[in-house]
């Protein structure tokens, strides 16, 4: 069942940008064997003495219960006909995103409205593809578009989300694997946070050390008392090599 608590951010490329109707683009090879093979028969091609098909209305899809407790979100590709009087036709999904968002984009695509194409004054079927981006809308996209170019502060911010599973659905994987990222590239409170986890997650204590020193050479608060802890803790051996694995990392 869709979650209408959680609104979804969307994009349809091709098609639809705010409210504002961009032309859309038709694969010709497509139209060619449609109008030789049935259904779409008589579907014109956009060129020259053929207007394309303009969005006019576009309710949101819904965001499925199984992707938003998995934190999921993708884009899936659309292709159908636009028949005479505007009204979507022969709806198919050409690049599939599973966990129930395929399926929302295709009722939602179903309530669309157009302006057919036009040919001669005259409105034309016309095949058209449209992608629809469904995702969540709760202030997380931006920041996993920005973790993903390599922002380490949104890194940490969606590490702390998965780990707590306040904000994100619980995934402890993927939140260390954000917080190492925020953590490698030099962000105080990440490596600070590597040492609270390494820690707390095992008996590796030269590494959680390593984090500690790490943040403490980055004038990150607490550092001092969490390597004066972990050192009493550890042999002159482990200590040995802890500092020698600092220095090397500067």
């Amino acid at each position: 069942m869709s979650c209408k608590a959680h609104a979804i951010g969307w994009i349809i490329l091709l098609l639809f940008s705010g409210l504002v109707p961009i032309c859309a683009q038709t694969q010709s090879s497509q139209e060619t064997d449609l109008g030789k093979n049935g259904p779409a028969d008589g579907i014109a091609r956009v060129s020259g003495g053929v207007s394309a098909t303009r969005v006019i209305y576009a309710p949101q899809p819904d965001y499925s219960e199984k992707a938003r407790k998995a934190g999921y979100r993708g884009t899936c590709v659309l292709q159908l006909v636009v028949d005479t009087k505007g009204m979507p036709q022969d709806i198919k999904v050409t690049r599939a995103i599973g966990m129930g968002l395929d399926e929302e984009a295709i009722e939602a695509v179903r309530k669309w409205r157009f302006k057919p194409a036009m040919k001669d004054g005259l409105p034309v079927r016309a095949l058209i593809n449209v992608e629809v981006s469904l995702r969540r809308n709760d202030g997380f996209d931006d920041k996993f578009v920005k973790a993903d170019a390599g922002d380490a502060k949104a890194q940490f911010e969606i590490s702390q989300a998965f780990l707590s599973g306040r904000d994100l659905p619980k995934d402890e994987s993927r939140g260390f694997a954000y917080l190492e990222k925020a953590a490698k590239q030099g962000l105080p409170k990440a490596q600070f946070a590597m040492g609270e986890y390494v820690s707390s997650h095992g008996n590796d204590l030269v590494t959680a050390y390593v984090w500690y020193a790490l943040a403490q050479r980055n004038h990150y608060k607490h550092s001092d008392r969490r390597m004066k802890d972990l050192a009493e803790k550890m042999t002159p051996e482990q200590l040995a090599e802890a500092r020698r694995r600092v220095e090397s990392a500067i």
